[in-house]
C-alpha cells in the first residue's frame, strides 16, 4: 500500500490547554485523595521504573495521579518547546507515557531519554520537530528503565541511539509492526543492557529491580 502521512498543525493553544485541565486535574485529584501525595511522589521518584513497578499498589492511586500528572506536562511541553505540534499522533504518545507513569515512569527517567533524542537530531539529518523525531522521544521513553537503574548518562545513551533505531528499523518489518518504537527499543535495550553491565565495575551496585 501506498504510505499516508496525516500531520494537522495549528491546534496547539486549543489542545495544550485541554491537556493542561486534564493533567491538572489529574494533580487535583492527587491531592484530594492523598494528602502526602508530594513526599509520596519524592519516593516514586527515587524507583528504578524497572517491572514491576505498579505505583498505584506501591505508594497509593493519589501519588500514582500526580506522577502521571508531570509525566503528561512534561511530555507535552517536549512537543511544544522543540516547535512541533499537538495532535492525534502527539496526543497518543503523550497518553502512552501518561498511561504507564503509573507503571515504571517518572519525570526523572524519561526525560534524560527525551533529552537523547533530542541531542540526536541535532547531530543527525532531522530536526527535532519532525513527526518521526517527536514521536520517537515520545515512545522511546520505554527505555526510561535503563535511565533508572543505571543512570541519566546511560538514559541520554539510550535515547540518542534509539533515535536512529527507531528511524531505520521500519525496512526490517516492512510498517507491519504497528508498535515501531517499541520494536525500535526492543533491539536498544537488548543490545545495550550487556554493554553497560560489562563496562560497569563488578562491584557497583544497582537499585533492586523488585
Amino acid at each position: 500500500p501506498d504510505p499516508v502521512f496525516i500531520w494537522t498543525t495549528g491546534n496547539n493553544v486549543l489542545l495544550g490547554t485541554l491537556l493542561a485541565v486534564i493533567f491538572g486535574s489529574a494533580a487535583l485529584g492527587g491531592f484530594v485523595l492523598d494528602r502526602r501525595a508530594l513526599a509520596a511522589e519524592a519516593w516514586i521518584m527515587r524507583q528504578p521504573g524497572q517491572s514491576p513497578s505498579d505505583y498505584v499498589a506501591l505508594a497509593g492511586i493519589g501519588p500514582a495521579l500526580l506522577n502521571m500528572s508531570l509525566t503528561g506536562m512534561m511530555a507535552m511541553t517536549y512537543v511544544v518547546m522543540v516547535g512541533s505540534d499537538l495532535n492525534g499522533p502527539t496526543i497518543g504518545a503523550i497518553m502512552t507515557v501518561v498511561g504507564f507513569s503509573a507503571f515504571g515512569k517518572t519525570p526523572k527517567n524519561i526525560l534524560p531519554i527525551m533529552l537523547g533524542v533530542f541531542i540526536g537530531s541535532l547531530a543527525k539529518p532531522w530536526q527535532a520537530d519532525d513527526p518521526s523525531a517527536v514521536l520517537a522521544a515520545l515512545f522511546g521513553t520505554t527505555l526510561a528503565p535503563i535511565a533508572g537503574r543505571f543512570g541519566w548518562r546511560w538514559g541520554i545513551v539510550a535515547g540518542f541511539i534509539h533515535s536512529s533505531v527507531a528511524q531505520s528499523v521500519g525496512i526490517l518489518h516492512g510498517g507491519l509492526v504497528l508498535y515501531n518504537n517499541g520494536f525500535a527499543a526492543g533491539l536498544v535495550a537488548a543490545i545495550l543492557v550487556p554493554v553497560i553491565i560489562a563496562l560497569q565495575p563488578s562491584d557497583k551496585q544497582y537499585p533492586d529491580p523488585a
